[in-house]
């Protein structure tokens, strides 16, 4: 039977894209956009009616594709939106103290022997106890080799 059908369409020739031509015109290609937007609002809007939840009617499924093509039709990835790193942190009043023993104080911190960076408040808290005592910027420069 398949042999049948086989023979019988043997004058009939396969179909042939130009150079250029396109699987799909593109009115139909601009129509196939319009349709899938006005369903993606509809199903927002549905969501939104079913589940009682208070939305915009602007919203934006996908920010950027994650695939884009340059003028030479070659595929690759779509630009990231990135913000800005800050780099410049808040300086904070700190002061070094040098300490002859480990010690932990709760509420206070931690110092370790030797120089320790701690912060103005520490610092006055950490110069009552006998072991630690301030240290000048030229001592830890000279100290770290500087």
């Amino acid at each position: 039977m398949s042999e049948n059908n086989n023979s019988e369409n043997k004058d009939v020739a396969p179909a042939k894209l130009e150079d250029g031509e396109s699987l799909i015109p593109h009115p139909l290609v601009e129509k196939y956009k319009e349709a899938v937007e006005e369903l993606d609002k509809k199903a927002v809007k549905e969501a939104v009616e079913e589940n009682n939840v208070i939305s915009s009617e602007n919203v934006k499924i996908s920010p950027a594709p994650s695939i884009a093509s340059n003028s030479d039709n070659v595929i690759g990835s779509g630009s990231a939106d990135r913000k800005d790193k800050v780099t410049e942190k808040p300086k904070k009043d700190v002061v070094a103290v040098h300490s002859t023993r480990n010690v932990t104080w709760s509420g206070v911190g931690k110092v370790y022997r030797g120089y320790n960076i701690v912060t103005k408040e520490a610092a006055e808290k950490w110069l009552t106890r006998d072991h630690i005592r301030l240290a000048t910027p030229e001592e830890v420069a000279r100290d770290f080799g500087k």
